[in-house]
């Protein structure tokens, strides 16, 4: 008992600089922990808010359809891919008129949440970028079939916001397949007039910003 007592009294406990160096490393392990977790959190949730975003505008298509019985561009006297978004939130420019055939008393604004402004509708993402629509095959992005779909899309994104949006929609990061693609921002993704194909989207190269598209409602 008392070789006990002794061995006990022997035991030395940490001196308290080791102590305080204990806890700061700790404080550091904890400290990249919460940055890089709460980095990724952050980037899929801006991610997955594009995502959101692409899926409201479809949403949008649907219930101008249902109310109107007629797709954005086909409601307004002047298409464009400026025109076709505007045309969602009521909001269309000096000069375009709706067709005789819309019900106006019906119309408003399908996508709250979204920034109207320099005659387009606007996305808040990097520095910003418009949000623009025309409908167009997409046959060449992988996608099966010959349907005409409304693509919608982001301009000047940063391509992180991409990478993640493509990973939220179609399961894998990839440009230039499925019902997301985007690439560099010196050409777009949107077809050139209705109805058209789609451009197939170029090498992303060194590029940091690109635009996104997303082949949204059917309208064929």
């Amino acid at each position: 008992m008392q070789r006990f007592q002794k061995l006990l009294a022997n035991r030395k406990g940490y001196t308290i600089d080791q102590t305080i160096l204990i806890v700061a490393i700790i404080a550091i392990l904890i400290t990249l922990i919460i940055v890089t977790i709460g980095w990724q959190l952050i980037n899929r949730t801006s991610g997955t808010k594009l995502g959101s975003q692409f899926r409201q505008i479809e949403d949008a298509n649907g219930q101008f359809y249902s109310a109107q019985r007629v797709w954005p561009h086909e409601a307004i006297s002047s298409v464009s891919a400026a025109n076709n978004m505007l045309a969602l939130a009521n909001a269309l420019p000096s000069g375009v008129t709706w067709q005789s055939n819309i019900r106006e008393s019906e119309l408003r604004n399908l996508l709250p949440g979204f920034a109207v402004s320099g005659g387009s509708v606007n996305h808040g993402y990097g520095t910003g970028g418009t949000v623009t629509q025309m409908p167009g095959t997409a046959s060449n992005w992988g996608l099966t079939g010959t349907n005409v779909y409304m693509i919608v899309q982001f301009s000047s994104m940063p391509l992180t916001e991409a990478k993640e949006a493509d990973r939220t929609i179609d399961g894998t990061e990839d440009p230039t397949q499925g019902r997301l693609v985007y690439q560099p921002t010196g050409s777009d993704c949107l077809p050139a007039t209705s109805g058209a194909a789609a451009p197939t989207p170029g090498a992303l190269g060194s590029a940091s910003v690109v635009n996104v598209c997303y082949a949204a409602n059917t309208v064929q």
